[in-house]
């Protein structure tokens, strides 16, 4: 046991010994990168000062080192003079230049990053997927969506993974090439293990392409992977309010705002969702505090307005309508409400914001059915047969009509008839027109045509 000892005292000796003359005379460039991997930045740079005394200055890879971490530190611009200092050292390597480019990306240089990836590339003897998407990148940000599709192509096909896919379908989207889109979001699915941002820009996107299946499945394997995933929880909870599931809607919503309390969607959509549970005041406080989140969103204003109508406050609607339509002059629904709670208010302008929502939307059935319904509630039923005739050539064009849209038509001409219009044979041909027709309907004067069809 003692020999045994001895000898193992002396092997051991002898390892350390090696070790201590590789250290002393061979390169530590494996030692300097190993620390910088694991984190050990101090250390890191101890040892780079020492080897920078040792060669005068001029070792290369403690410059590369030391400005790695300056920039993971945030000091952009001290590390950009460590990688200059490689570059006159080594002119011709690219990975300094690259380096060069990152940093002047981070500073919002674009142009200037621009330019240096494209040297870098030139260096570059071989296709480098990390410059072409870094390119792109920069074009994206430069505003020249068209040149950097080309450099998100050149990325895909140098083997740029997940990142070069979901940048590529991203810029394609950005130039409404949907199908595009899709198909670089199922080129990347299929091809690599792509992550949870990946999965549900990919579900969104099928979800607004009307494939809600789908969509389903890959927002379901995105919260999945990261259960506290925001637009994933975020855009799932819309497809189930959607579809009337809103016990369902209000927990997905409960966990987009759990990772993103000042979340403006997640706010608005749970207030919806509360008031399809009937929950009024509890909706009018997210609606309300999306607004604060966010008073310069015209959609939350708009969401707000509608909340107050619901709970018959047309006052306030209109003022939160108001701001909405201030802020989103061109949005239909929004103009469509101002007429409702200006209506419900007695004021004779409603009529001008009806027209003005017909304006901007004259091939909407549901905004030419409202105006159908003002005109029938002032009396005047003659325009509103003309209107309802309009809904009538609108739904018989969709492939798929709204069926309360239909039965809300089939209502109004059914009130239009028992006040005494005379109904065309192509309108009084609708399948539920005639139904509403020969049902025991009640007389004009009890006949509830209020402004609510929205």
């Amino acid at each position: 046991m003692h020999i045994q000892s001895s000898f193992r005292m002396k092997k051991l000796s002898l390892t350390e010994a090696l070790t201590d003359n590789v250290l002393e005379s061979g390169s530590q460039d494996w030692l300097l990168h190993a620390r910088y991997v694991r984190g050990e930045h101090a250390q890191c740079l101890d040892l780079a000062d020492d080897l920078q005394k040792k060669n005068d200055n001029k070792h290369i890879y403690a410059f590369y080192i030391k400005g790695s971490v300056l920039a993971d530190a945030g000091r952009i611009q001290e590390a950009l003079e460590k990688f200059h200092s490689c570059l006159r050292l080594q002119p011709r390597d690219p990975e300094p230049l690259k380096q060069v480019a990152k940093c002047l990306y981070k500073q919002g240089r674009y142009q200037l990053s621009y330019e240096a990836y494209l040297e870098a590339d030139k260096l570059s003897q071989h296709p480098d997927a990390d410059i072409y998407c870094a390119l792109a990148e920069c074009l994206w940000n430069l505003g020249d969506v068209d040149h950097g599709v080309e450099w998100a192509r050149s990325a895909v096909q140098a083997g740029g993974g997940e990142r070069a896919s979901s940048l590529l379908a991203k810029m394609l989207l950005a130039t409404n090439n949907v199908n595009g889109a899709l198909a670089a979001y199922d080129e990347a699915l299929s091809a690599h293990a792509c992550g949870a941002d990946t999965m549900a820009a990919a579900g969104a996107l099928r979800l607004r392409a009307g494939d809600p299946r789908r969509a389903f499945q890959l927002l379901g394997a995105a919260l999945a992977q990261q259960p506290s995933h925001h637009a994933a929880a975020l855009a799932l909870a819309a497809m189930m309010l959607q579809h009337k599931d809103v016990d369902a809607s209000l927990a997905r919503l409960k966990t987009a705002l759990t990772a993103h309390p000042e979340c403006v969607a997640a706010h608005t959509n749970l207030g919806l969702a509360l008031i399809a549970k009937k929950k009024f005041v509890a909706a009018l406080t997210c609606l309300q505090r999306a607004v604060w989140a966010a008073p310069l969103n015209g959609r939350a204003a708009h969401d707000l307005g509608l909340a107050l109508l619901v709970c018959k406050r047309p006052t306030s609607a209109f003022c939160r309508l108001a701001a909405a339509a201030a802020l989103q002059p061109s949005q239909p629904y929004t103009v469509l409400l101002i007429a409702i709670a200006l209506e419900r208010l007695d004021d004779s302008r409603s009529d001008a914001a009806y027209a003005r929502a017909v304006r901007l939307s004259p091939q909407d059935p549901l905004i030419r059915m409202n105006m159908a319904g003002r005109h029938a509630r002032t009396g005047r039923l003659s325009q509103a047969l003309e209107e309802a005739e309009i809904v009538a050539e609108l739904l018989r064009g969709d492939d798929t009509p709204d069926p309360h849209l239909s039965s809300s038509l089939a209502s109004l001409l059914a009130a239009l008839h028992y006040a005494g219009a005379q109904l065309s044979e192509s309108t009084s041909s609708l399948p539920d027109a005639d139904s509403a027709l020969s049902a025991n309907s009640p007389a004009s004067d009890d006949v509830n045509m209020g402004p609510d069809e929205v």
